[in-house]
Formats: C-alpha cells, structure tokens, sequence
C-alpha cells in the first residue's frame, strides 16, 4: 500500500463523521487546510499515524509547526500533503 492511498484511507476515515463538502471529489489541488476544521485535521493527522504505522512499522509524527500555519501548510493541497508525508518517511 502506498503513503498516497494510505493518507486517502485516513482522509475517507474522517470525512465520514464530519461534512466537508469541498471534498467530496479529491482532485490534486484539494485544499484540507480551508475544508476541514481544526479539530477534523488533529483528528486526520492521528488517523493518518496510526494507518502509517500499521503499515511501515514505523511511527513518525506528521505535526509540526507548518501545518497549521496558514500560508506554508502542506494541507493547502493534496499532493503537497502527500509530497510532505514522503518527505517524513523519506520516500
């Protein structure tokens, strides 16, 4: 299983317990950061470290200072948030 599919299972995951409808269809250039709250992305990022886990072995934190941070989030589209988790795991 890939890191991309991986992080669409955790996105899928929380997306069906809140409304996001900017993301209904995940397209590259979907923007997380503006189409999920607060409290939908801590919740995606534990989601997304524990699926990654599960699958590597290997734990790595996803959070750190950019990701709420409005003008450098990797959230602020898909495959900079995919590209940002590669990065972590050294893909």
């Amino acid at each position: 299983m890939t890191i991309e599919a991986v992080l669409k299972e955790a996105l899928y995951n929380i997306l069906s317990s809140v409304e996001a409808p900017g993301l209904n269809v995940l397209r590259a250039d979907s923007d997380l950061f503006c189409n999920l709250d607060s409290l939908s992305i801590v919740d995606m990022l534990l989601e997304a470290e524990m699926l990654l886990e599960a699958a590597t072995g290997r734990y790595v934190t996803l959070a750190d200072e950019t990701i709420f941070d409005a003008s450098r989030s990797p959230l602020r589209s898909w495959t900079s948030w995919v590209s940002y988790v590669e990065g972590k795991y050294d893909c």
